[in-house]
């Protein structure tokens, strides 16, 4: 079973078409690299792909089942997901974020201090999300995406604002996840940070090339 099925995807904002009918499957243990122009439609995709914004027209189904369905609502455990912003809670502190994260998707709490020390989070775990640099909100939308190990990993250009040490963290958790199966896309400009990727799309005008 595919973590990803896509079909007919298409999204419109009043007279403007943002997405134009994508097709897409996703394997288990593969990296697919996503790249498009700024407006190209990536974000877009990605928080449909995600369950975060309904399509226009078209389904996803995500393990076989339909993340928007309230039935099948508890399939979006199963995905982890990063946009461009870390869209953290300001006044709740970094471990917070990640502890109501974890409660959310039925994670152990043992999984909230691994991903601390895995993104060296443990010096700032007090302190609240809305004073934190925009590196360090970017390693902790990482961690809160990594909670678990989905079944299906959405990155939306993950090493921005990254520094080197957390970019190789990173590089080195895709790899391994990708050898325990878990499916990656990730939306970026450039391939320079990435681990070998098993597939590369181009979005352009909202139609994957």
């Amino acid at each position: 079973m595919n973590a990803l099925d896509a079909a007919g995807v298409v999204k419109e904002y009043g007279p403007v078409r943002a997405l134009a009918g994508i097709d897409l499957s996703l394997e288990p243990g593969t990296i697919t690299l996503l790249r498009g122009a700024n407006g190209a439609g990536k974000t877009t995709l990605l928080r449909i792909l995600g369950a975060l914004t309904r399509p226009t027209r078209g389904t996803v189904r995500v393990l076989g089942r339909d993340p928007f369905s309230s039935g099948d609502a508890a399939v979006r455990a199963v995905v982890g997901f990063l946009g461009q912003s870390a869209a953290l809670y300001g006044e709740l502190s970094v471990e917070e974020n990640l502890r109501f994260a974890a409660n959310l998707r039925g994670v152990e709490s043992r999984e909230v201090e691994r991903a601390l020390e895995s993104f060296a989070l443990t010096r700032v775990r007090e302190q609240r999300a809305r004073t934190l640099s925009q590196g360090f909100r970017r390693r902790v939308g990482l961690a809160r995406a990594l909670l678990g190990e989905p079944a299906l990993l959405l990155l939306d250009e993950p090493w921005n604002g990254l520094d080197a040490a957390s970019a190789e963290t990173l590089s080195r958790t895709l790899e391994s996840l990708r050898g325990r199966g878990v499916a990656t896309l990730v939306a970026s400009h450039s391939a320079d940070n990435l681990p070998k990727f098993d597939r590369e799309l181009a979005l352009e005008r909202g139609r994957l090339t």
